[in-house]
């Protein structure tokens, strides 16, 4: 297996998680709170919202800037 199918294997498991959590989010609402409540919740200060956007930069440089 070539590195680039690796990747894209890699990506398309993030993706299915992602999605397992959103759905298990919204049929369980008192297992796990909503992933917009969780972000509200985690950049609710200045300091926070800017670590947000710099670790979404580095991570799109990094692995998205192809």
């Amino acid at each position: 297996m070539s590195d680039r199918v690796i990747v894209i294997i890699g990506f398309v498991l993030v993706l299915m998680v992602t999605l397992g959590v959103v759905v298990v989010t919204h049929v369980r609402r008192d297992l796990i709170a909503p992933v917009g409540e969780t972000v509200a919740y985690l950049t609710r200060t200045r300091v926070a919202r800017i670590a947000a956007v710099l670790i979404w930069a580095w991570v799109g440089w990094h692995f998205l800037a192809r």
